[in-house]
This record gives C-alpha cells, sequence and structure tokens, in this order.
C-alpha cells in the first residue's frame, strides 16, 4: 500500500487520536519501506510492526485463501490476466464474512505466537 493509498483509506475513517495503539503490519513490500510511505505512517499515528523476511507462520494466504481459490479455479484456461483476476474476485467476493474473520482471528493468533518466541517458526 504506497503512502497515498494509506492516507486515503484511513482519513476521515479513524481519527487521528484513535489510531494510536494501532499496529501497521509492515511486509517486505518496497511500498512499504518507502521513505514517504514510512513518514506517513508516523504522521497517521501508527506504530510499525516489522514482518520477518518470511514466515511459514503468518503466511495465511498460503494455506487459507489460495488452496480453495486453487480448487474453484482448477482446470480453467484464462485469456488474459484481467479474466484471471475477474474469476478470483468473484471467488472471493463470494465467500463469507465469517471466513474472512477466521483468517484474520488464525492471523491473529499466529502473529501473537510469532511475537512470543521472538520471530522463531512455529509450526
Amino acid at each position: 500500500m504506497s503512502a497515498g493509498a494509506i492516507e486515503g483509506h484511513f482519513e476521515g475513517k479513524m481519527p487521528r487520536e484513535d489510531r494510536k495503539g494501532v499496529l501497521f503490519l509492515r511486509d517486505n513490500a518496497l511500498a512499504h519501506w518507502a521513505l514517504a510511505t514510512q513518514k506517513k505512517l508516523a504522521y497517521l499515528g501508527f506504530q510499525c510492526l516489522d514482518h520477518p523476511p518470511y514466515s511459514l507462520d503468518l503466511a495465511l494466504s498460503d494455506y487459507h485463501l489460495f488452496p480453495g481459490l486453487k480448487k474453484q479455479l482448477k482446470g480453467r484456461h484464462f485469456s488474459s490476466d484481467a479474466e484471471f483476476i475477474a474469476a478470483a474476485e468473484t471467488s472471493l467476493d463470494g465467500q463469507p464474512s465469517e471466513f474472512f474473520l477466521s483468517v484474520l482471528q488464525k492471523l491473529e493468533q499466529r502473529a501473537k505466537k510469532c511475537i512470543e518466541v521472538r520471530g522463531e517458526c512455529v509450526e
């Protein structure tokens, strides 16, 4: 998420004073490490939590989002990236909100465990 996207997403939705305890899980995407993004996050009042270089514990998309998506799209052929993206979005949009809540709860549990063991890999 770029600095502009971060500001656009949160401005007007959450007062700045309410963001003091909010953590921004910063992965290794270059946009998250850009100076402009770091300044914007500080300006918006977010505390950054660095993501380990690669953590199996926190890669929920690999184990919870993508397997079901792969099953739904298996055997289909797409003529363009746009066609594939549309099919993936349709599939994910069809998931109940409880599915995504479950994924976020698993991420929260795994992130807490990762913090407790100081980034060591846990299964």
